[in-house]
């Protein structure tokens, strides 16, 4: 028999946020009722970080996320729980062993296992008391006598005092995820920013480069808008495909492009540094290099690049003695503002999250509660809040799943 001292609640989404939801809600006295649409809980986590998956990243600041809402309402999510005081939590909690990858900014399991990360927190959230009902694809949410109604679209229906929403996005449709919550959520009555593939891979049309998949290397890339470098990416990680161009750099880039075109707005240009060298440390090699040009940009940058870099420059079988200065200057371009043709990109089939989505402006940050709909919570990607590429959306995920769990007390 349900306990009607303790308030009833859904949990809509047995993800990242929702698991995290569910297990503080649950040890905050609330009964727990979690909802996954599919037949397994937390299908994200187990395909993230090559299954790796890197829970946390090592380091953290503001400007690693990307919103349309208010910074300050993001800047005081953050505030409720440190990075510090969350690896903690996993570690003395949950009973997740981590070990620091310094080069790359993350923390990953000990055990470089995503299932464990996965099988740890739902062994946590059925220990605190969580029922998980799997098959549940949330289809509709609605007020019914001073409480909720959750109804699913195989017939299901589940009343409860209070719903955490934490359905995430439309990335990964493969897994199961069609952007439910967000058309439920405007149903109701939240306003929900244009959505958007974000952290996904672009493409190109450019037959040279897609002779180049499988090449990756450290890069230095920027944006420029209106003339103006708008954004560098931190993660230099660079990778051609063979339709166009993925790795961080890439990733952490890819909204700039996709939000312009969105809007109708002039098309960013993308600018690669190649291995991220000065441009003057390149001046300065060609001016003392021997033998050909080729020879020169071979000893910094994969052979294949350099024959499409050399081909482009004309300079083939050229000798580092016999460039004229226009020629160097134009080469010198090549290898450090190499901008990219840039035709389209990858959509939500390869997208790591959702750009857009429930403003903060329309919620309580200080619980996640809807201030459109009392007695209903957001966390995880429906809102409109995404980090970069490197565990920085997992840290989002147990924050706001962390408030919203919290705000059942």
């Amino acid at each position: 028999m349900p306990d009607a001292s303790r308030p009833s609640v859904l949990v809509c989404g047995a993800g990242a946020a929702g698991l995290t939801a569910a297990i503080f809600a649950a040890q905050n006295g609330a009964e727990i009722t979690l909802l996954e649409r599919t037949e397994k809980a937390g299908k994200k986590i187990l395909m993230s970080g090559g299954t790796r998956c890197n829970v946390l990243p090592a380091q953290m600041k503001l400007n690693d996320y990307f919103t349309d809402s208010s910074v300050n309402r993001m800047k005081n999510i953050f505030k409720s729980w440190s990075l510090n005081a969350c690896k903690q939590w996993f570690e003395d909690e949950i009973g997740l062993k981590l070990a620091c990858e310094t080069h790359s900014n993350k923390w990953f399991p000990v055990s470089n296992s995503a299932k464990e990360v996965r099988n740890l927190l739902l062994k946590k959230a059925l220990e605190s008391g969580v029922q998980v009902v799997y098959n549940a694809p949330v289809e509709n949410l609605e007020p019914e006598n001073g409480k909720w109604r959750v109804r699913t679209s195989n017939g299901k229906s589940f009343e409860a005092n209070r719903v955490i929403i934490s359905t995430g996005g439309y990335s990964i449709p493969t897994i199961g995820t069609d952007g439910m919550g967000h058309r439920f959520m405007k149903k109701a009555g939240h306003t929900i920013r244009p959505v958007y593939a974000a952290l996904t891979p672009l493409l190109g049309t450019n037959k040279q480069h897609h002779a180049l998949s499988g090449i990756s290397l450290d890069v230095e890339l920027s944006v420029y808008t209106g003339g103006k470098k708008t954004f560098t990416s931190e993660r230099s990680g660079f990778l051609f495909t063979h339709r166009g161009y993925s790795g961080p750099a890439i990733l952490d880039a890819s909204h700039h492009y996709i939000k312009a075109k969105m809007n109708g707005k002039e098309t960013p240009v993308f600018r690669v540094n190649w291995a991220g060298i000065e441009r003057e440390s390149w001046n300065q090699a060609l001016i003392n290099g021997k033998g050909n040009v080729i020879s020169v940009l071979k000893e910094k940058l994969p052979a294949r690049l350099c024959e499409m870099i050399i081909q482009k420059a004309g300079l083939e079988q050229r000798k580092t003695a016999e460039l004229k200065k226009e020629e160097r200057r134009d080469l010198l371009a090549l290898l450090t503002e190499y901008e990219l043709p840039i035709s389209g990109d990858e959509g939500y089939r390869k997208a790591e999250v959702t750009g857009g989505g429930i403003p903060l402006e329309e919620i309580n940050t200080k619980t996640l509660e809807s201030l459109k709909l009392p007695g209903v919570y957001l966390c995880g990607e429906i809102i409109d809040v995404f980090g970069r590429i490197g565990g920085f959306n997992f840290y989002w995920a147990w924050v706001t799943g962390r408030l919203a769990g919290l705000g059942q007390r």
